[in-house]
């Protein structure tokens, strides 16, 4: 068995694809605007996203909500957040348990994302 992707299911494809796309810079890997699916490209594996009723057809769906949630790391949290500012829902803070600062956002479809930035290890 071989990790595939993480698919986030959205209401509004195309606001969806946009937004991952334009405001995250992630490259698209498959799919463009109006395709229903497409997967991005994050360097370390893939994001895909993909139509809620199309997904739908094939399996009996429960209503969204905060049970999965996407973690995206990179270099610099408050940079992110400046840039991403109108998706912004939690500003950054560090966890130094967790070894990183985090900041939350979420997608034109609700899905919530962490975003993730290391921080230094002291010794």
């Amino acid at each position: 068995m071989r990790f595939s992707q993480v698919r986030l299911l959205v209401d509004d494809f195309g606001a969806a694809f946009r937004f991952y796309r334009d405001e995250l810079g992630l490259k698209v890997g498959f799919g463009d605007e109006s395709s229903g699916y497409a997967s991005f490209d994050t360097g370390s594996g893939t994001v895909a996203i993909f139509e809620r009723g199309d997904q739908a057809d094939v399996v009996e769906l429960r209503e969204p909500g905060d049970s999965t949630l996407l973690v995206l790391e990179l270099d610099d949290v408050d940079a992110a957040v400046a840039e991403l500012g109108p998706h912004v829902v939690k500003a950054p803070l560090d966890q130094p348990d967790w070894g990183g600062r985090v900041a939350y956002l979420r997608d034109p479809s609700g899905n919530l994302l962490e975003l993730f930035q290391v921080l230094p290890h002291e010794e």
